[in-house]
């Protein structure tokens, strides 16, 4: 993979999307004539939907739909590698480096991906597509292109509320235009990195403001909305602004305006076999039988017959055994075995979609996050020794632990610990261990510091090498 990421791949136009099958691909079309429709922007915004699915130049990793979403439990101490194939081991194991497989291929990924938007951002402004539809077009595309920004900067750059000077921090390359072939992209600060988040998260919601109705597939205003309270979560108080305060304020409104519900007790065995379960699920992509990450893919590495690199850990599946009975949440685990191998415990978020294991619509954003980030934002930012933090907490065990009983207060590590056993498996664990300054006790490794330089991938070396040095890479590798 001796090429560099940003320059070259700031070239690709969107892909047509998985369900239009006799659409010529958007990526073999003429540049100056590639969008000229409101249907052919359709087609183009699906295909960046679509490179978080599969990514043939990569063997699909790197993606939601595989290794990027198991990634921070991965690294944290609730799931642990049975199998023998090291697919994810530099990951789990804390075994990257500058020339290995996972910090290149999320790397191309995301930078893909950012690509596409871009590519179509500039296309539709090029041939000057107008309208109220065009504009909600293009609000999903600056609301994904400031998750994937978001992403790249969880994997390459420090966690805002763990530094104390964003400024003199590195933050990542940012894609927000093309480039010609000569371009050589410089690290942006901590601060330029996030603050181009936030600014594309606010373009989103201004244009996304009538795309309030549940959408499948796709991100709406209300995912835009949570996303911006995660991101404020990840802020803290690093540039002096109250950030917990703005997330409880998007939290609140996703709560209590939005048309999503917490699943019941008696459906949240079954949501997870099932695509576009929309009571709860905010934004989640669509993965199909053709489209998918193979071997590379959710269901693959969380069971004994697949790779078996993401089981359930000891101490996890003993935090599972601490709660009360009635916790529907402790059945979503099973012990499997492959013909006597892989033999252990694993998560059930990943069955696949009518048998087929490869199958699994990542869930991107979920209300449940959005009660959790409620809670720990109020916790952070209400002075009233966590009264309201408890309402949100209250409100989620209700829906899932029978005979549940109200509890007064919580605590930030009370919180931490519903996070563990609400979202495993979704990507959140050991960042939010890092974010609130905390470690993680990995299974393989022990313990390991939000202050450890492992805690972040090191810039791809073939990067590096491509902008002549221009490009630093992180500290310790």
């Amino acid at each position: 993979m001796k090429f560099k990421y940003l320059t070259i791949l700031t070239f690709a136009t969107a892909m047509v999307s998985c369900d239009v099958l006799d659409k010529e691909p958007a990526d073999s079309w003429e540049s100056s004539s590639a969008i000229t429709s409101y249907e052919d922007l359709v087609y183009a915004v699906n295909g960046v939907y679509e490179s978080q699915t599969w990514t043939s130049a990569t063997s699909s990793r790197g993606i939601y739909s595989g290794d990027f979403t198991l990634y921070a439990d991965m690294k944290g101490e609730d799931f642990q590698c049975i199998g023998k194939n090291g697919q994810a081991t530099d990951v789990s194991w804390y075994l990257a480096t500058p020339t290995s497989l996972s910090p290149e291929t999320f790397y191309f990924s995301f930078y893909q991906s950012l690509a596409r938007v871009n590519k179509v951002i500039e296309q539709v402004a090029e041939v000057g597509l107008s309208g109220e539809e065009v504009e909600q077009q293009l609000g999903e595309l600056y609301a994904l292109r400031a998750l994937f920004h978001f992403d790249l900067a969880r994997l390459y750059a420090k966690i805002p509320s763990t530094v104390n000077d964003m400024n003199s921090e590195l933050g990542i390359t940012l894609a927000t235009q093309t480039f010609p072939a000569n371009y050589i992209g410089e690290r942006t600060s901590l601060t330029k990195t996030y603050e181009t988040i936030f600014s594309d998260l606010d373009t989103a919601l201004q244009k996304l403001a009538n795309m309030k109705d549940k959408t499948t597939g796709h991100i709406n205003y209300w995912g835009a909305l949570a996303l911006r309270s995660r991101v404020h979560l990840y802020m803290d108080n690093a540039d002096g602004t109250d950030h917990n305060a703005l997330a409880l304020k998007d939290a609140k409104e996703v709560i209590e305006n939005s048309p999503y519900k917490l699943y019941s007790i008696g459906d949240y065995l079954s949501v997870w076999s099932q695509q576009f379960t929309p009571s709860e699920n905010i934004f989640e992509i669509a993965v199909t039988s053709q489209y998918n990450a193979q071997r590379n893919s959710l269901g693959y590495y969380t069971h004994a017959e697949g790779y078996a690199e993401a089981a359930i850990s000891d101490s996890f599946k003993q935090l599972l055994a601490s709660q009360p009975a009635g916790d529907v949440r402790k059945e979503l685990i099973a012990e499997e075995t492959d013909n006597g191998n892989n033999t252990g415990f694993y998560t059930q978020k990943y069955p696949g979609y009518n048998g087929e294991i490869y199958v699994n619509n990542p869930k991107v954003i979920r209300l449940s996050e959005v009660y959790l980030i409620a809670a720990e934002a109020a916790l952070k930012s209400i002075d009233d020794n966590g009264v309201t933090a408890a309402k949100y907490i209250n409100d989620l065990r209700e829906k899932r632990i029978t005979g549940y009983s109200d509890v007064n207060t919580v605590t930030l590590d009370e919180i931490l610990k519903e996070r563990r056993i609400e979202l495993n498996g979704e990507g959140h664990m050991a960042w939010d261990m890092w974010r609130n300054k905390k470690s993680v006790n990995n299974p393989k490794v022990g313990k390991i510091d939000y202050t450890d330089y492992r805690t972040i991938l090191p810039i791809p070396q073939a990067e590096i090498n491509t902008s002549h040095g221009v490009i630093k890479q992180n500290f310790g590798y």
